[in-house]
């Protein structure tokens, strides 16, 4: 039997209460090792540069702005890293524009949380 890696896994969002819950299911998933979180965007550069996770949920709107140009940036200078929007505002032009800019996956907060874990354990399986 061949042993199964760790999804290393970088979350991104400015409200505390996401945060917590976003943790208790990174934290209870089986080979996934949450290896950190920011809650601005100028944080997350420097802790996925250092941290270098596979895997990064990203929410759209943070305190300081839109995370477009660090959704951009992580496509074009870490193409491994998996991006998982994770927003409130699903509406079909953010979808198509996070598409566009390297997201592979897109999130509704209010519906799709429990849809984390199977894309992780997808993610496991598949790599």
């Amino acid at each position: 039997m061949q042993k199964v890696e760790q999804l290393t896994i970088f979350t991104v969002d400015d409200s505390e209460i996401v945060y917590r819950n976003i943790g208790s299911i990174l934290t209870e998933g089986k080979n996934c090792n949450w290896v950190g979180h920011a809650f601005t965007i100028a944080d997350a550069y420097t802790q996925i540069a250092e941290k270098k996770p596979k895997v990064v949920v990203l929410d759209i709107h943070l305190k300081e702005g839109t995370s477009f140009e660090l959704l951009e940036y992580l496509s074009k200078n870490h193409p491994n890293i998996v991006i998982i929007m994770f927003t409130n505002i699903s509406t079909e032009p953010y979808r198509e524009k996070c598409k566009k800019l390297g997201a592979k996956y897109f999130l509704d907060k209010s519906a799709d949380f429990e849809r984390i874990p199977l894309i992780l354990e997808d993610l496991l399986l598949h790599k």
